[in-house]
């Protein structure tokens, strides 16, 4: 039998189960119409609410935009002093990245980030997000804790930093890092060197 849905709920459905495909999967790896499958659909309802794989793929990234940015907020401000932050900052950001795999590999899919228009939503929440870094950034450096740079350029640098390690994290590239406390090790480590590398 079919699966009927309220309005607005089949939207979400598809968001959430998408989501549990590429979690299981390791990679954004599915169509609308298996989509349609999983939920028993047809896929021209599917079809109603994403106008492609691509635009799904969109606020599956929006929401996991939004759950970052809160995640920040709410730790980051739990550091005394900037230096402090900056670690929290980083250690939330890896720490999301491992809990929230469906979300975290589509934030940053190629198919996704390479399209020449985003819908305004989606690059909002992820400029919100970035600006919460650079923020801090500009703050070390308004309290001569960081050395002076641009803030923007320095971003970046520890945004790309952070987000290769958690990539290469979740793909399992590094051997010597396995076990819980290995990882946790390995995480203290990396954001130390990216510290060491700001101050003065």
């Amino acid at each position: 039998m079919t699966k009927t849905y309220h309005h607005g709920d089949l939207k979400s459905e598809a968001v959430k189960k998408a989501v549990e495909i590429i979690q299981k999967k390791g990679e954004v790896d599915f169509t609308l119409r298996e989509i349609a499958q999983s939920l028993k659909v047809s896929h021209t309802a599917v079809y109603r609410h994403f106008t492609s794989k691509q635009d799904l793929l969109s606020y599956i990234a929006e929401e996991g935009f939004r759950a970052f940015s809160e995640k920040m907020m709410n730790e980051v401000p739990k550091g005394k002093t900037v230096r402090q932050k900056l670690r929290i900052a980083g250690k939330t950001y890896i720490e999301f990245a491992l809990n929230n795999v469906g979300h975290y590999r589509s934030m940053f899919h190629q198919e996704l980030r390479c399209a020449t228009e985003q819908r305004p939503e989606l690059e909002q929440v992820g400029a919100e997000a970035f600006m919460t870094l650079m923020d801090l950034i500009s703050e070390g450096m308004k309290n001569q804790v960081f050395k002076k740079d641009d803030p923007r350029t320095v971003a970046r640098f520890v945004w790309s930093s952070i987000h290769g390690f958690s990539i290469l994290l979740l793909d399992g590239q590094f051997e010597s890092l396995q076990s819980k406390a290995s990882i946790q090790d390995g995480i203290d480590h990396h954001l130390e060197m990216i510290e060491r590398a700001l101050l003065k």
